[in-house]
């Protein structure tokens, strides 16, 4: 099949390319910088350089379009969550004949809104943090008084909210008091809209992926993030696999059934060191920065989210993976380090009490490949993604290129 990856910037991208590279499969990537990871890749075909879809979302569309047309795409891998809102916009220009690999935007909406998420999960009584609903900034200035313990976290409703052609892109905010509070609400446009202030839950961030379909779980995996980017809460720069944990199944399975979910989520939790609970934290509608993981462990699931929308299902659960493996992004791991280093005891304060020191994080990125550990970007099979990335990382540090 000839299939189309977008975003190839992304850790993702490059592991969707190189999954369904390996397949047999003809992959084309896109994105907003030529020489991308994926693009470097030796399983990608062809590659295209796309307007940047927050910017420009109907001329991003159109470009899409115009390479589906040329190259006889059969399937689109939309990968971030910018991509699946723009041609999610645009279906219909793709043509009958072209297969977007994405939940439509009622389904995308009803798992990426996280004030209705939560008041779901709520009434659901699945785990999760003491939580604000907040209608707005004037919403807030009425409801402020309530907010008494600090550290809190601030979340938009949405990650990505569409203005016009714009995607306006948003993430989580921290506030140590109410001075810091309410200059997040004075000045950030954001927060104009719907949004949750929810307690500060420390611990370890785990994540359960699967392939769901309608009603129920195709295929499972779960990760505990070790380390992340930022130190306090982010995308995952070491990471390992876990046992599948009843719970965190059955509190997927219900928020995704609540909404007929079809495709691939990943729903995110954090365990409370207080208790041990894993509470709930967001659901990603799309792939996951942390894929490598679950194929290189044993769960392909570019492979499996293919088959799924060409309607060929697994006949049993797949959740057979090795447990214990682990995956380490490099250059994360490097910025983890720095950011620790940078901040001192104030970053200190905001992490699990476990957390591996800084001489601990040091040892970890001088560690070289091993059985057990899977580098993200770097695979001596195909060399070329890691050799881009570190020329990125480089121009970004020398002030060439923007920092990612």
């Amino acid at each position: 099949m000839n299939i189309l990856v977008t975003d190839g910037e992304t850790r993702s991208a490059l592991a969707v390319t190189r999954s369904l590279g390996r397949k047999g499969h003809t992959v084309f990537v896109c994105g907003r910088e030529m020489n991308n990871i994926s693009a470097c890749s030796s399983f990608c075909r062809k590659a295209f350089l796309l307007p940047d879809p927050l910017a420009n979302g109907t001329g991003y569309s159109a470009a899409i379009a115009e390479i589906a047309l040329a190259e006889n795409i059969d399937l689109i891998f939309p990968v971030t969550e910018q991509s699946v809102y723009a041609l999610n916009r645009a279906r219909n220009r793709l043509g009958s004949s072209v297969i977007l690999a994405c939940a439509p935007p009622e389904k995308m909406e009803a798992v990426s809104n996280k004030y209705t998420l939560f008041q779901s999960a709520c009434r659901l009584g699945i785990a999760m943090p003491e939580t604000v609903y907040v209608a707005g900034m004037e919403d807030f200035f009425r409801q402020r008084q309530r907010i008494a313990d600090f550290p809190v976290v601030v979340k938009p409703a949405f990650s990505k909210i569409v203005e016009g052609e714009r995607i306006i892109s948003s993430g989580v905010m921290y506030a140590n008091d109410q001075d810091e509070l309410c200059r997040l609400y004075d000045t950030r446009a954001v927060l104009r809209y719907p949004s949750l202030i929810q307690e500060l839950i420390v611990g370890e961030g785990t994540g359960l992926f699967t392939l769901f379909d309608g009603d129920r779980h195709l295929a499972l995996f779960s990760h505990r993030r070790l380390l992340e980017k930022p130190p306090s809460g982010g995308v995952s720069v070491l990471s390992e696999s876990v046992p599948l944990d009843d719970g965190m199944v059955e509190a997927a399975r219900k928020l995704l059934a609540g909404v007929a979910w079809p495709g691939i989520a990943m729903v995110e939790f954090k365990r409370d060191i207080r208790d041990g609970t894993a509470k709930l934290m967001e659901i990603n509608g799309r792939f996951w920065g942390s894929l490598q993981l679950a194929v290189s462990a044993g769960v392909d699931f570019p492979a499996l989210c293919l088959d799924y929308y060409l309607d060929i299902k697994p006949s049993s659960l797949c959740c057979d993976y090795r447990v214990g493996h682990r995956l380490k992004w490099t250059f994360g791991l490097l910025d983890h380090l720095i950011i620790r280093l940078k901040s001192g005891r104030r970053m200190k304060a905001m992490l699990p009490p476990e957390s591996p020191t800084i001489v601990q994080v040091a040892r970890e990125l001088l560690r070289g490949r091993s059985t057990g550990t899977t580098l993200d970007v770097y695979d001596p099979q195909d060399p070329n993604p890691f050799a881009a990335e570190a020329r990125a990382y480089v121009g970004a540090l020398l002030g060439l290129s923007p920092r990612k």
